[in-house]
């Protein structure tokens, strides 16, 4: 399991995948709720003027623009295609995070209040843990790679021990 924030929501129903949106919006579990959605998942170039925003859980049900056999996947897959998920991370958003945390801590331990934010520590802890996937480059490449056919590292070889601007994964 990953643990991190996920980087954008469509909470006031913009892209028309979050709240109020029962009709595509369910990713298997027929809710209607605030959806995570994406605007990675550009292919090889990874232009930001290509990219489409989508919902993060893209099962068969989903729509765009209010047509049910028009989803994500359709925009690039001939046919039909099977539901997919993913999910993308905001390292600087998790980082802020944990430094929050850091100086909750601080404060905490100087009124003797540790045991009140041990549960809150813990998760920052766990997200600090997985934050350092946003060091690697998306294929784990070792850092001045610029070719498709360069092997991935191995280890940390492949750090470049700086925040990258995501990360992300999916199934």
């Amino acid at each position: 399991d990953m643990y991190g924030m996920h980087w954008l929501l469509d909470v006031d129903n913009v892209y028309g995948y979050g709240t109020g949106n029962t009709s595509g919006n369910d990713c298997g579990d027929s809710s209607a709720r605030v959806e995570y959605i994406n605007t990675y998942q550009r292919g090889p170039q990874e232009s930001v003027w290509e990219t489409v925003a989508h919902p993060s859980c893209a099962s068969t049900n989903h729509s765009y623009s209010g047509r049910p056999q028009f989803n994500y996947p359709c925009l690039f897959v001939a046919g039909s295609t099977n539901g997919q998920w993913r999910y993308t991370d905001a390292p600087d958003a998790d980082a802020r995070a944990v430094q929050a945390a850091y100086w909750a801590l601080t404060w905490a331990t100087a009124q003797g209040a540790q045991s009140q934010i041990s549960g809150t520590m813990a998760k920052a802890a766990k997200m600090g843990d997985f934050l350092r996937y946003s060091f690697y480059d998306k294929y784990f490449k070792n850092p001045g790679c610029g070719s498709p056919s360069c092997a991935a590292g191995s280890g940390k070889s492949s750090s470049s021990y700086m925040l990258t601007w995501y990360y992300a994964w999916g199934g």
